[in-house]
């Protein structure tokens, strides 16, 4: 059994055709019909069954396709072994949302660890980075989705990200510790990346707030900035607030927004190379946690 037969087994059960497995592989149809011919002798059973010009997925093939998937990111992760050895390596994954000062202050924590490549990877969501951190991808990820069980990660808590208003340091608004929906009518609200799961549960809430205007920006960075020029009122995580913005906003809750859960997790793989690496990055940022952040 090899990684061409188990790669050539679940893209042919993806097309459910030799024809179009053999394009999508660049390779000839006999050479698909070979490779899962010589893998249905090493498993002694029938992978595939044809009835007219259909084909089908035996009862073992079905069964097959999890293992398959799962020897060979085994097989991927193996070959990484040399040079992790000889090259340490991490690739560290957050999903949006995240102030550039928190993630320096991460940088700046594994730096001071020792000698070690680092890799920066924005997930478009937490949904995305997960499959990334389950595909072998990224080897430690922040999200605020915890992974299901799966003996490969590891998932820790790490601590709440609330939701909470930025305001222009000069708005009326500022001179109220806590805010109410009913405090954001007429206002102009900015947000960023709307259409994720986070913002629908704080859409909902918003149902409350008469006559806002909606304006969705690119980035955390752009949110803040539009916020500091007093274009309007952002929502955004507490760990979105860059403190190179402290002296021109203002940070204060919304009741009905408050309570929407946004915890965030570390979640890696289980080699020892990574887990060592990943604790001592888990306790810094724990003593980290707000210091550097406004």
């Amino acid at each position: 059994m090899n990684e061409s037969q188990l790669q050539t087994f679940l893209t042919v059960a993806e097309y459910k055709s030799y024809s179009k497995a053999a394009d999508a592989l660049n390779v000839t149809q006999p050479t698909i019909t070979s490779r899962i011919k010589a893998l249905e002798e090493i498993l002694e059973c029938e992978l595939f069954n044809r009835i007219g010009h259909e084909i089908f997925l035996t009862e073992e093939a079905t069964m097959f396709i999890d293992y398959a998937k799962n020897i060979l990111i085994y097989i991927k992760h193996s070959k990484e072994i040399t040079n992790i050895v000889k090259d340490p390596v991490i690739k560290v994954g957050f999903s949006p949302g995240y102030a550039y000062s928190f993630i320096i202050e991460l940088l700046k924590t594994i730096k001071s660890i020792g000698k070690i490549d680092i890799q920066v990877i924005e997930g478009n969501d937490s949904v995305s980075l997960n499959e990334r951190a389950l595909s072998g991808e990224v080897d430690l990820i922040f999200t605020r989705d915890v992974l299901p069980n799966n003996h490969d990660i590891i998932s820790e808590y790490l601590f709440d990200n609330n939701i909470v208003a930025v305001i222009p340091a000069g708005h009326h608004l500022c001179d109220k510790d806590t805010l109410d929906v009913e405090d954001l009518n007429e206002e102009t609200i900015l947000s960023y990346r709307r259409n994720s799961s986070l913002w629908k549960l704080v859409d909902q809430q918003l149902i409350g707030a008469h006559n806002i205007t909606r304006i969705d920006v690119a980035n955390n960075e752009m949110l803040l900035q539009a916020v500091s020029n007093e274009i309007g009122i952002g929502i955004i995580p507490e760990l979105g607030i860059d403190e190179r913005f402290k002296e021109e906003v203002k940070i204060r809750k919304i009741s009905q927004i408050d309570d929407i859960p946004n915890k965030v997790y570390v979640q890696y793989r289980e080699s020892s190379q990574i887990k060592t690496l990943a604790k001592k990055i888990i306790y810094s940022i724990i003593n980290h946690q707000y210091s550097k952040v406004y």
